[in-house]
């Protein structure tokens, strides 16, 4: 099977990452695509994010109407850093015969040295990557991982989880952003 890993704090989950989702699991011919929600992201530091349980939820109830997404646990642990690689070696153990797709932005690219032993993550997943407006793609064609990468062509995603944050909490209305089946939920967690 071909799985599609699509992490994330998912800090709240958004249209922007079912889109994402959804393209790569079209033009990748992908079987499925796992959610994977993270505890401890070990480059990013975040202050007032909700208990990573609520994270998971909302995911999950965001995705409930699509048979081929799914929503793991298996990047939950928050005690230690969220690798990568420990991951890898997670999915490898639970699906020993699946293929695995790292679905992320076009603005990772550049960000893959710093990864815990990025070049054994490189070595052992595939990465498909979605452009994001104002990268340029071919500047990366000197990278030595350029051919581990596979770029996915779709219309830029204008969404972030930051702006969602910021128009709930200023009263703002994000029905066209978010999943109609998780919204009230997200207005009352991030209107506090």
């Amino acid at each position: 099977m071909k799985i599609g890993l699509l992490g994330g704090s998912f800090n709240p989950v958004h249209n922007g990452h079912i889109e994402l989702a959804q393209t790569a699991l079209d033009s990748f011919k992908l079987d499925k695509i796992l959610f994977l929600p993270s505890g401890n992201h070990p480059l990013k530091k975040y202050s007032n994010i909700p208990p990573i349980e609520i994270r998971y939820n909302l995911a999950k109830k965001a995705i409930a109407s699509n048979p081929n997404f799914e929503v793991s646990r298996l990047d939950m642990k928050t005690a230690k850093p969220s690798y990568t690689k420990l991951l890898v070696m997670r999915l490898n153990k639970k699906f020993p015969n699946d293929k695995f797709y790292f679905i992320a932005g076009s603005d990772i690219v550049s960000e893959l040295k710093k990864w815990h032993d990025y070049k054994w993550v490189l070595d052992n997943i595939e990465f498909i990557i979605a452009h994001r407006p104002g990268i340029d793609r071919f500047a990366w064609n000197e990278l030595e991982y350029i051919d581990k990468l596979h770029f996915m062509e779709m219309e830029p995603i204008n969404i972030s989880s930051t702006v969602i944050r910021e128009m709930i909490a200023d009263g703002k209305d994000i029905s066209a952003l978010v999943p109609t089946n998780i919204k009230k939920e997200l207005i009352s967690l991030y209107s506090r």
